[in-house]
């Protein structure tokens, strides 16, 4: 009897829809806008992370503080941001502080990098050395990927 509610609970799952990341991404928002400042912060772990200052799109007179990560690890994979850069960010929304980047999209250079899995873990390891797969960031603003392209770790 167990064994049968079970597989009804499962078929209504993904009837529809859901998936194990489902609740995780659920929580992620996308923000885009401008580059304010770039600057360093406290991080995880005892590493210093690149943090900017973002004026979204729209929101006239507010600012989002976002943490990428080590500049070291940003520039291992070749990855820049400078202010007045247009960027997008799929962001782990926080009460306080800096809210963690999940993926972040360079807008006016092109380039794509996903810093972060779906349960917050950085790409990166303790020394800030790239762990997040091969190669550099997206290269092309339609979405297509150069054959070694980077930031294509784990979700």
């Amino acid at each position: 009897m167990k064994s049968n509610l079970f597989a009804v609970c499962i078929a209504c799952l993904a009837l529809a829809g859901a998936s194990p990341n489902s609740g995780i991404r659920s929580s992620l928002i996308t923000v885009e806008g401008t580059v304010v400042t770039v600057a360093s912060a406290p991080g995880e772990g005892d590493l210093e992370v690149l943090s900017v200052t973002l004026a979204p799109k729209g929101a006239e007179g507010k600012e989002l503080n976002l943490l990428l990560a080590p500049k070291a690890t940003l520039d291992e994979v070749d990855f820049q941001v400078e202010q007045g850069d247009r960027i997008q960010a799929r962001i782990f929304p926080a009460e306080e502080g800096p809210a963690k980047v999940h993926k972040v999209r360079n807008l006016t250079r092109h380039t794509m990098l996903r810093l972060r899995t779906l349960h917050r873990i950085p790409l990166w390891d303790g020394v800030g050395a790239w762990q997040g797969g091969p190669g550099g960031g997206m290269k092309s603003g339609h979405g297509s990927q150069k054959p070694n392209s980077r930031g294509n770790g784990p979700h």
